[in-house]
């Protein structure tokens, strides 16, 4: 099992808190404190001048890491340094006054209670959750229901080999500023072979769950998302077989056996009709707890005017391809045999133009939302908006909090289990993911935040 800093802590020190009642403390893990004493101590007096406590507990295992923790010993940050990015006594004081100032913002966002109501599914609790590719420190588990480290790979000996134990196990420790927080762990990816292998007898889908089992077990994880991308055919390159169709069946059912039901257990899927047919929608949905629609990248194979296209779009529209929506990827999912509590929407935290131009929400606010001659327009049959440039030429297919609103509207509308985000790492300051948290759990709050911007 990983090191639990806290725990320990805990157990040798809990007393300096338990102490200091009205105080904020910082609990910092890592380096022995004789590698870096003269940092800890100014630490210890540039955070005491603010009332703020500073308690070092040193471990070779843990890795180095400041906890957060309020007054009422409830552990609200987590800070990862590193060399782009050090920790400062600065950056914590300010943290803290602004966790201060917002203590309760968040809180109620995850009640049941307080959801919007459909009568057609009183029982549907939908949640919000991101996929996490490299360095999670944006990730903020206040907003999110869970997270998804990607990814794991299948090497050619059948074993589980990650990007970064390091990120890995600091989307663990996110669970001690949020306890609720589900973290589970991707495996595959495109281009990510050795699913076909894995799946394809007795002996190899075992062997796979198994592993897959260690893995859990090691890092304390709630489950495991599969993105096998995808059974039946090698568009990305990798190896298929026709009997992955009913292998993948197989190999998810084997999964369920080993992990228990309590494990959570997902897919990552398209809804469209080459996949479905590759797929036994009805025949996996009693065995997982969500399919995790990949709403989103319609014109990633596309070059010229018919790039020039919506990539996300809700419902289709003249500037939509080929017909294809979001709403149509659902209804074939839910005609496939897929419970619509089990649908989670993706919404891509990027733009995309055809096949070669991609940007990040991040880069997409600082370069193009009306400046440098690009303007926003909005399909208000899609539901989408894109960017055109100076000429009025389509430069982008994105989505922002107003698209973000609607989609929200059609998970609750529809029955739909939730919404997640591909990734959390191209929305570093959490605007989308607010949107989508607020869109899900509080769209009344979302309405107001909009109608400053489009009314």
């Amino acid at each position: 099992m990983p090191y639990n800093p806290l725990n320990n802590f805990f157990k040798m020190r809990g007393e300096e808190l338990l102490a200091h009642d009205d105080k904020w403390s910082v609990v910092y893990t890592g380096y022995p404190k004789n590698v870096k004493q003269n940092l800890l101590n100014a630490f210890k007096r540039d955070l005491s001048k603010d009332g703020i406590r500073f308690l070092p507990l040193d471990h070779d295992e843990a890795t180095e890491s400041f906890f957060v923790v309020d007054p009422n010993h409830t552990v609200r940050a987590i800070l990862y340094p590193t060399d782009e990015h050090p920790v400062s006594s600065d950056l914590i004081k300010d943290l803290i006054e602004d966790l201060a100032k917002n203590n309760n913002m968040r809180t109620q966002m995850h009640n049941q209670a307080n959801q919007p109501y459909n009568s057609n599914c009183p029982n549907v609790d939908r949640v919000v959750g991101e996929y996490v590719l490299g360095d999670p420190k944006n990730v903020d588990p206040f907003l999110l229901d869970f997270v998804i480290y990607a990814f794991a790979l299948i090497k050619e000996d059948g074993s589980l080999q990650v990007y970064s134990e390091t990120h890995l196990q600091q989307l663990a420790n996110l669970r001690y500023a949020n306890p609720n927080l589900k973290v589970i762990m991707a495996i595959g990816g495109w281009a990510a072979d050795g699913f076909s292998d894995a799946a394809l007898t007795p002996e190899s889908r075992y062997k796979f769950a198994r592993e897959v089992q260690s893995w859990v077990k090691e890092f304390s994880l709630d489950g495991i998302d599969l993105d096998w991308e995808y059974p039946g055919s090698s568009v990305s390159g990798i190896k298929s077989r026709p009997e992955d169709t009913p292998n993948f069946t197989l190999m998810i059912e084997a999964l369920r056996q080993v992990l228990g039901q309590n494990a959570w257990i997902s897919v990552a899927g398209t809804g469209d009709n080459s996949y479905i047919r590759n797929v036994q929608i009805a025949q996996i949905a009693p065995f997982i707890d969500y399919f995790n629609i990949m709403s989103y990248d319609f014109t990633a194979g596309n070059t010229g005017e018919t790039g020039n296209r919506h990539q996300a779009n809700l419902y289709r529209s003249d500037l939509g391809l080929y017909n294809i929506s979001v709403n149509d990827y659902v209804q074939n999912l839910i005609n496939a045999g897929m419970p619509p509590e089990k649908l989670l929407m993706g919404i891509g935290f990027y733009g995309r133009r055809g096949a070669t131009v991609t940007e990040t929400f991040d880069e997409i606010r600082r370069d193009f939302l009306n400046r440098n001659g690009y303007v926003v327009r909005w399909d208000n049959v899609a539901k989408a908006p894109y960017i055109v440039d100076g000429s009025g030429n389509f430069h982008l297919s994105f989505d922002n909090e107003l698209s973000i609103y609607f989609k929200g509207q059609y998970v609750i509308d529809n029955c739909l289990g939730g919404m997640f985000s591909w990734q959390s790492n191209f929305d570093n300051a959490n605007i989308l993911a607010s949107a989508m948290t607020d869109a899900i759990n509080n769209p009344q709050k979302l309405e107001t935040i909009l109608a400053k911007d489009y009314l």
